[in-house]
Formats: C-alpha cells, structure tokens, sequence
C-alpha cells in the first residue's frame, strides 16, 4: 500500500495531517518536478489506497485518491482554482499566498524558475479511515 507524509513548516507541524483526519483537507498538490523525483511507490493514481503518516512515522489514516491532474500555477484561479484551494482547505488568495511561500524559494534554489508556466500535481482525496 502506498503512504503519504503531509508537509508542515517544521519537523513538529503536524496541522495539514489533522485537516485531513478531520475531514477537512481534501486536496494535496506539489511541484511537477518534485512529484516526479518521488520513488514510484509514492506516486498515486485515482482510486489508490493511501496510508497517512505522521512525520514520526506513525500510520494515523487511510485515503483513497479521488482525482489526479496537472495544472500550471497561471491557471489556477476561476472555479478549478476555487476547487483546489477548497480541498486544501482555504481560500485561493490564501493557497496561492501559501503555496508561493513555500515552493518559491526551494524550488530557485535548485536553478528552477517559479512562473505561471510552472507545473504542479493536484490529488483529490476521500478520508477512508482514522487510527486512533
């Protein structure tokens, strides 16, 4: 089965492993570039089943990939916009607020350039199950 780790600003922030375990965080989405450098085993197709670590390695959940597509960052806004910042649960002004914050900077570090033509993996999800 596949696994999944949630990002946080640090090893400790856990907040987007508990939106989804609420039910709350629906969407997950990350660099093209940086999706595609992950070991096959870590690359989800629609209808997979997910487990959700923690960053401690402790399986908390399981999800199962409801939509799976890719997107330049120029084209996210209007409803497909709306549709992932939902299931990121935030705003847009908010997800792409984010988003830049924590892809920019990384990503020019490794000499790639963050633009609207920039590819990103968008991953809708469904909460299967919660371990408590």
């Amino acid at each position: 089965m596949e696994k999944i780790e949630f990002w946080g600003r640090d090893e400790q922030d856990e907040r987007l492993l508990e939106e989804v375990l609420a039910g709350l965080k629906t969407a997950t989405c990350t660099l093209k570039v940086w999706y595609d450098a992950l070991p096959e085993e870590e690359q989800s197709e629609v209808l997979d089943v997910v487990e959700v670590f923690t960053k401690k390695g402790e399986h908390r959940g399981t999800i199962r990939m409801t939509d799976k597509y890719e997107i330049a960052w120029g084209h996210i806004k209007g409803d497909i916009g709306e549709r992932i910042a939902k299931g990121e649960n935030s705003t847009l002004e908010e997800f792409i607020e984010d988003h830049i914050f924590s892809w920019k900077k990384p990503l020019e570090n490794e000499g790639i350039p963050f633009n609207e033509e920039t590819v990103i993996v968008v991953e809708h999800f469904e909460l299967v199950s919660v371990v408590e």
